[in-house]
């Protein structure tokens, strides 16, 4: 998924908030705004969905790497289970049971070594998967950050524009009083 997809899912959300906030009743006295409560609770619920995209993302990798782990575990296990299981039949039917022992001894370390492998092997994957998702994670929350602040900013001097809109307004009518 691109950045910009839940970019755009959560800039909805921020105009859907503003938009709530033109369209709401203003009171005849302090300004105030009287706001759908139902529509905002709506619109944060919406935003806390839009945001942890990635971070559900990181979350399957670290799982991906822990099934790797296991995995990796599993098939050792049962390469040594395997080549344990090939040295008691060795020295079983083989009335050599030196040569028996000795190759089973080499199955052995080939299996650990092959065990060690494939746990690095996989250790080095997840571990690349856990930092792309971090790094990619990271710049997506960044760029939520800073777009969330612009929004905020852009808000405020909003509702300044409103406030100080209202204040001359308050003013003319107090002034027009006889």
């Amino acid at each position: 998924m691109s950045p910009e997809g839940p970019q755009l899912e959560f800039l909805d959300l921020i105009d859907g908030l503003e938009q709530l906030v033109i369209e709401s009743r203003r009171l005849p006295v302090g300004g105030n705004l009287v706001v759908d409560r139902r529509r905002l609770l709506d619109l944060i619920d919406q935003l806390r969905l839009a945001i942890p995209a990635d971070l559900r993302q990181a979350q399957q990798v670290l799982e991906a790497r822990q099934q790797i782990i296991d995995d990796a575990h599993l098939t050792a296990r049962r390469t040594l289970e395997r080549a344990e299981q090939e040295r008691a039949r060795l020295i079983d039917e083989h009335a050599l049971t030196r040569a028996a022992q000795e190759r089973a001894q080499q199955l052995l370390m080939d299996a650990e070594a092959r065990a060690r492998q494939i746990i690095a092997e996989a250790d080095a994957t997840a571990a690349a998967h856990l930092s792309e998702a971090a790094e990619a994670t990271r710049q997506e929350l960044e760029n939520l950050n800073r777009y969330t602040r612009e929004v905020l900013q852009r808000l405020e001097r909003l509702l300044t524009q409103l406030l100080g809109s209202v204040r001359e307004n308050l003013e003319q009518v107090e002034r027009e009083q006889p």
